[in-house]
């Protein structure tokens, strides 16, 4: 009942004082946990009086910005990188430290914070980036649009057999150097290397950072 209660008072206090409300918090990409150094959405109401992308203008000394416009969220009491702000939905890089099983994100609109929302975090959550619910986001070896050639017509093309190819994922864990913390430049593989099947099929895995 208390948890019910003060839900419904944040709901007040944003809609009559437009006080950032946060609804959900989810791994970008497809839901679930969030994991350190991954992008994560924040939804909710009164985030932002804007709406755009971080641009390079934003940028201090090659590193990633902590605030857009205003507005900044803090992850487990760590900031975190600000790539999308707008006034339902925020779209955040969380930074590389180890976050608890249950992280406390809060966003931070002109210096008016919401009350902490409560999200389940781990260490690692792979997963693909999509083009659509079906589709995993990839390119041929030239950088060209892979899928089939209904999903955007003029533009995706198959995959051929033994072609090389590139997927793009998140949530996959450190790599063999350690992460810069807000550095736009990062380098490093996955050890060990993922194994990847298509159709059931191991493929080869010859990069992976």
């Amino acid at each position: 009942m208390t948890t019910k209660v003060w839900a419904v008072a944040a709901a007040m206090l944003s809609s009559c004082f437009g006080v950032p409300l946060v609804s959900g918090v989810q791994s970008a990409g497809g839901g679930g946990s969030i994991v350190p150094n991954t992008w994560v959405e924040i939804t909710g109401a009164n985030l932002s009086s804007t709406t755009r992308t971080w641009q390079t203008s934003d940028f201090s000394a090659g590193n990633m910005p902590t605030q857009l416009d205003g507005v900044s969220v803090t992850i487990n009491g760590k900031a975190a990188y600000v790539y999308y702000v707008s006034p339902t939905q925020v779209n955040v890089l969380t930074a590389p430290d180890a976050l608890p099983a249950s992280a406390q994100v809060i966003v931070s609109v002109n210096g008016s914070a919401s009350v902490p929302y409560s999200v389940a975090a781990q260490a690692l959550n792979p997963r693909f980036f999509t083009f659509d619910t079906t589709n995993i986001a990839a390119t041929h070896a030239d950088g060209k649009l892979l899928g089939p050639s209904t999903l955007y017509a003029g533009a995706t093309t198959p995959a051929a057999p033994g072609e090389t190819i590139v997927l793009y994922g998140l949530g996959f864990g450190p790599t063999s150097s350690a992460i810069v913390a807000g550095s736009a430049t990062q380098s490093g593989t996955l050890s060990p290397l993922p194994t990847i099947t298509i159709g059931g099929i191991a493929a080869t895995v010859r990069f992976a950072g």
